[in-house]
């Protein structure tokens, strides 16, 4: 389930509220001639233009987000094999150092957009990885009847994950406290678009399931 209006916008003040500061404090010292030599002052501003690129950041996952709310252009569908999903979300940047086990089949998934599509779930999965910490961090991926399985956080987690969405346990994810803000409201409606499930055990951010439909050969 998607964040919804009041949710993006709390995500989106929190998001943008430090780096306005941080240009707004630099910014005043200069005002008021606090920087003393070149180098000070250099070193402000170099901070001021980071905290407005990070504010130029969110303003174009603003627009990723509002295009995928208002049901933008979808693309022409394409099939993929699950193992060629799996490998994408394997090399992504975000779950690089994970430990990968498991063997998606042939199975093939639906998508207009499968770098997007392997992107959220790459971005999914790190969030979990940051809630586990230090603990070592593991993917495992398999095809089941009801399409490719997910399942991230630390390997004592996993099995615990393995009865799907539909245990007694289950929980749904929590886009919005997953600790990547914006990024991980963007990858909620990604995974929405593309009929994703997605839980938790017992709400447990530290691990999280994600189910991903594949379509009859």
């Amino acid at each position: 389930m998607v964040p919804d209006l009041a949710q993006v916008l709390n995500t989106l003040a929190h998001e943008i509220r430090t780096p306005l500061a941080v240009s707004q404090g630099y910014l005043k010292l200069f005002l008021d001639g606090r920087l003393k030599d070149v180098d000070e002052t250099r070193k402000a501003m170099e901070q001021t233009r980071q905290a407005l690129g990070s504010l130029a950041t969110y303003c174009m996952d603003m627009g990723k987000i509002s295009a995928l709310a208002e049901g933008g252009a979808r693309g022409i569908p394409a099939r993929i094999t699950a193992s060629d999903l799996v490998m994408s979300v394997r090399e992504h940047e975000e779950v690089r150092a994970a430990a990968f086990s498991g063997e998606p089949g042939t199975g093939q998934i639906e998508s207009a957009n499968a770098r997007d599509l392997a992107h959220a779930v790459a971005i999914v999965a790190r969030a979990a990885f940051d809630e586990a910490r230090d603990e070592a961090h593991a993917i495992e991926t398999r095809d089941d009847s009801n399409g490719l399985l997910v399942l991230a956080g630390t390997a004592s987690a996993l099995p615990a994950l393995q009865s799907g969405p539909g245990a007694p346990n289950a929980r749904p994810v929590d886009f919005v406290k997953g600790g990547k803000g914006l990024k991980l409201i963007w990858a909620a409606f990604v995974l929405d678009r593309h009929g994703v499930e997605t839980w938790t055990d017992a709400g447990a951010r530290a691990s999280v399931g994600i189910r991903i439909p594949m379509v009859q050969a």
